[in-house]
C-alpha cells in the first residue's frame, strides 16, 4: 500500500509539471474521460507487470537512490504504456 501511494504521489507531481494530450479526442470533456480510463488501465498494468504490492520489498530497497530507481522504472513504464494509447506530454 506505501509503494501504491509513492507511486500516486508521484504521477501527481508529474502530472503537475506536464499535461497529457492525445488529438484523437477533439472534445476535452471526451479527452478527459478517455484519459481516465487509459490512466486506471497504465496503473494496473504497472501494478501487474512490477508486481507492485505483491511482496514486501523493504528489506531489499533499503537505500534512497533504489527507491529512486523504482519509481523511475514505474514512471517509465507509465509513460510508455500512456503513449502507446495516443497520449503525448505537452
Amino acid at each position: 500500500m506505501k509503494k501504491f501511494i509513492t507511486l500516486a504521489s508521484l504521477l501527481l507531481i508529474i502530472g503537475g509539471c506536464s499535461s497529457w494530450h492525445n488529438d484523437n479526442y477533439p472534445d476535452p470533456a471526451v479527452a478527459k474521460a478517455e484519459f481516465k480510463k487509459d490512466r486506471k488501465k497504465c496503473e494496473k498494468r504497472i501494478e501487474e507487470k512490477l508486481q507492485i504490492g505483491k511482496e514486501d520489498r523493504s528489506r531489499t530497497m533499503t537505500t534512497n537512490s533504489a527507491r529512486f530507481s523504482g519509481n523511475y522504472i514505474r514512471t517509465n513504464e507509465f509513460d510508455k504504456c500512456m503513449r502507446s494509447r495516443g497520449w503525448r506530454k505537452k
